[in-house]
């Protein structure tokens, strides 16, 4: 079966451009791996939506038993894992309004769920079935970058994929990284009652933001109870029983430890793009799976673009959604169009 373009990716940077084709009246497909990428993306699924959902909660619960005034004498409690399942059924409203309800109204959009792997540069084979196209967007996002790290694979870590169904509150916890998703999480842990330590290898948390910001954050977050260790190497993962010990060493003080019930990682991504077979379409990436695009987010193919997380530029929804806009325009419409990434801000979601 032929068509005009195959979008290969259901999140954000996908919905986009199959709507600009759809404007365009171009026959499009959108072939979807769930396994890889949630319908809607990281965001809805388990990113920006659930997270702040969660931070939300814990941000009531914590203002009401911190408050400064004597007048007032508050007490409650909270449970974890409800606030886990009330955020999932959220997202799941989130998740059918906002692309299953879409779906069903394209007029020249196909939908089919599978893992799509190249053939050739112009040919896809989903669920054993070939798919051809004049343009491709390949738009899967991306996962979380597990530090190569002795013992890691026997821990039984946490990413944001996998935060959001537990069932079961953890005493404590170790988060792996300091950017914003680390950030975000060790706060939503803390007021939950779950004692928090971040460890982060640079030697201040939130790299690509302001230092002044960053350090004004972490003094925050640690006045609230928040242990933060910056200036580290890990070493090794263990488990120790009912808990799981991390190994670093801190600069200029030798090797550390720190122990937790469960531990989080939060150290960076990865592209999604193994098992796409993109070697047998010419298609490039970098060190960490990331598919190298030019200016107007044409890959080493000039027919074949990416767009979204996939691209390792900025892993924003905002930035996805526009990237995969653009690049059908620059498809179907020779528009040239680029982003200037030094104008879209960034944020971290927190709260005093």
């Amino acid at each position: 079966m032929s068509y005009e373009l195959i979008i290969i990716g259901g999140g954000a940077a996908g919905f986009a451009a199959a709507y600009r084709a759809e404007r365009l009246q171009k026959k499009t497909l959108i072939v979807n791996d769930s396994s890889i990428l949630p319908l809607g993306g990281t965001c809805v699924n388990v990113g920006c939506i659930p997270s702040k959902i969660m931070l939300h909660q814990g941000e009531i619960l914590y203002q009401a038993m911190k408050n400064q005034f004597r007048s007032l004498s508050l007490s409650g409690s909270a449970d974890f894992v409800e606030a886990l399942r009330q955020t999932r059924e959220m997202v799941k409203g989130f998740q059918q309004k906002n692309y299953l309800n879409v779906i069903n109204t394209q007029e020249y959009v196909d939908y089919i769920e599978g893992h799509a792997v190249f053939k050739d540069p112009h040919t896809v084979v989903v669920n054993d079935k070939a798919y051809r196209a004049k343009y491709f967007l390949i738009a899967t996002g991306a996962s979380t970058f597990v530090p190569p790290m002795e013992g890691m694979d026997e821990i039984g870590y946490l990413t944001n994929r996998t935060v959001f169904n537990l069932d079961k509150k953890p005493d404590s916890i170790i988060i792996l990284g300091g950017g914003p998703e680390a950030v975000e999480f060790s706060q939503i842990f803390h007021r939950f009652g779950i004692k928090t330590t971040v460890i982060q290898r640079s030697q201040r948390i939130l790299t690509k933001f302001d230092a002044l910001v960053a350090e004004r954050l972490k003094q925050c977050l640690t006045e609230e109870g928040i242990r933060i260790i910056t200036g580290t190497r890990l070493l090794e993962a263990k488990s120790t029983g009912d808990k799981v010990r991390i190994v670093f060493e801190k600069i200029g003080q030798g090797r550390k430890t720190v122990e937790a019930e469960a531990v989080l990682v939060a150290t960076g991504l990865k592209g999604n793009t193994e098992g796409l077979g993109l070697e047998r379409a010419g298609v490039e990436t970098d060190e960490k799976g990331f598919v190298r695009v030019n200016e107007f987010l044409q890959t080493s193919q000039s027919h074949i673009y990416a767009a979204g997380d996939v691209t390792g530029i900025m892993p924003l929804e905002t930035v996805a959604a526009k990237q995969g806009s653009l690049a059908v325009q620059n498809m179907f419409e020779d528009a040239r169009g680029r982003i200037n990434y030094h104008l879209i801000p960034r944020a971290v979601f927190t709260s005093s």
